[in-house]
């Protein structure tokens, strides 16, 4: 394969060159606006025919004798400083550093006594899982980038049981060998629109969904379910119930949602875009903004009469076996280039100040990349990819506590403990 970053940037430029979207406007029936973008809250039963929403508590506890053929691999987005976590405090006061990596290698939890990085609890994780022998074998790999390289490379240096977690995850027939994403930084746009190296930046977590997507179009089909995750989120990783159902049913993507709250006002929402054939969308904030409906957006699934609305986790579950046959099936005669430009994801322009000037970064998100893969094949071939698992208020801690800001990580860690039997985190 060629230069990956190279790869995935070339295809955000290409379709940042694309026409504007024109403005999204959700339909709204107390204002009369008779749209096709239907919010999931406001879909009925018709409009929810053409998106699979599964309850996490509806998952069956009872596990299939074929995951025991599956590795499982975890992927964590450590390839990003996250600034808005203010922690300087936290990484000179526990290991004496001073310079920022990841929020998961720069925030802690008590294990055995002893402040532990959350990168760390997550290899944790990994190894449990292994131990429960249910699966083939359990993989571990890290989204890094220049700037959080070396913080999250020394992770896997520490000493567990007499070895490094390297040695350990090599030397175990239950553990694949670890590997390592590395995201580059990218260059921008200037105030004329041109590509310029006055500031380079990285181009968003799209980047480890393309790279996937790519390299199942590559390879050879494999027995590999995998997981990708928030690296600061100890919840991120999906338990061994869904999995199963994603082996079992022979799922290719699933996107985990959860049931919006007062606290998720300002995030992405799963819609409904109806037409021949229906597409589904995640409708962000900004967007509600653009067409004069965020107050109506802020409210969508916590009024009395409306359903659940869905809001993105951002953890994404790709059954490799079940996608490569679905490309093997339909994706006769592509060329990588031709693949690549069929499922190209949004584009988000990050508008950042330099040395005072103005600079676009050219970024796109995971949930797009997944969302317009599934567009291309509704759209060419009237089949799905994508299925949602919803988790109810009660379920989300579970599975979603991420750390956006200082107090996030304060209250969870007020809150919650790392159980020591899966590492996973539980109330007090």
């Amino acid at each position: 394969m060629k230069d990956i970053n190279k790869f995935y940037f070339d295809t955000l430029f290409e379709k940042s060159k694309s026409p504007e979207d024109k403005v999204l406007t959700l339909r709204q029936p107390e204002r009369g606006l008779d749209s096709n973008v239907v919010p999931y809250a406001i879909a009925n039963d018709e409009d929810l025919q053409s998106i699979q929403v599964i309850k996490y508590a509806e998952l069956g506890a009872e596990l299939c004798e074929e995951l025991k053929s599956f590795t499982y691999s975890l992927i964590k987005m450590q390839a990003g400083l996250g600034t808005s976590v203010k922690r300087e405090d936290l990484i000179k006061e526990v290991e004496g550093r001073e310079a920022l990596g990841a929020k998961g290698t720069d925030l802690y939890f008590e294990v055995n006594g002893r402040l532990t990085p959350i990168a760390e609890i997550q290899l944790r994780q990994a190894i449990a899982l292994a131990q429960l022998k249910n699966l083939k074998s359990v993989k571990y790999i890290n989204l890094v980038n220049d700037e959080t390289q070396t913080a999250v490379d020394a992770i896997w240096k520490k000493q567990l049981s007499g070895q490094t977690y390297k040695e350990f995850f090599m030397n175990s027939d239950d553990l694949a060998v670890p590997d390592t994403y590395f995201q580059k930084k990218m260059p921008t746009l200037n105030d004329e629109g041109e590509l310029t190296q006055q500031r380079l930046a990285p181009a968003g977590h799209g980047f480890v969904g393309f790279k996937e997507v790519l390299a199942i179009f590559e390879s050879e089909s494999v027995n590999e379910v995998v997981a990708i995750g928030n690296g600061e989120d100890l919840s991120s990783t999906p338990d061994l119930k869904i999995i199963n159902w994603v082996v079992e049913n022979n799922i290719p993507i699933t996107m985990i949602t959860t049931t919006k709250t007062e606290a998720d006002k300002k995030g992405g929402q799963i819609s409904i875009i109806k037409g021949t054939p229906d597409l589904v969308t995640i409708v962000e904030k900004a967007q509600a903004e653009s067409a004069g409906q965020l107050d109506y957006f802020e409210k969508l699934g916590l009024r009395k009469n409306d359903k659940e609305s869905l809001f993105n986790t951002n953890i994404v579950v790709i059954n490799k076996k079940a996608l490569k046959e679905k490309f093997d099936e339909y994706l006769i005669g592509f060329s990588e280039e031709k693949f690549a430009r069929s499922f190209a994801p949004d584009v988000i322009r990050n508008v950042k100040e330099q040395d005072g000037k103005k600079f676009t970064q050219l970024e796109s998100a995971l949930g797009s990349v997944m969302l317009n893969l599934d567009k291309f094949f509704r759209q060419s071939y009237k089949t799905s990819l994508v299925s949602f698992i919803n988790l109810s208020p009660e379920e989300r801690e579970l599975f979603f506590m991420p750390i956006k800001k200082r107090e996030d990580y304060e209250l969870i860690k007020e809150q919650f403990k790392v159980d020591e039997n899966t590492f996973r985190l539980v109330r007090k």
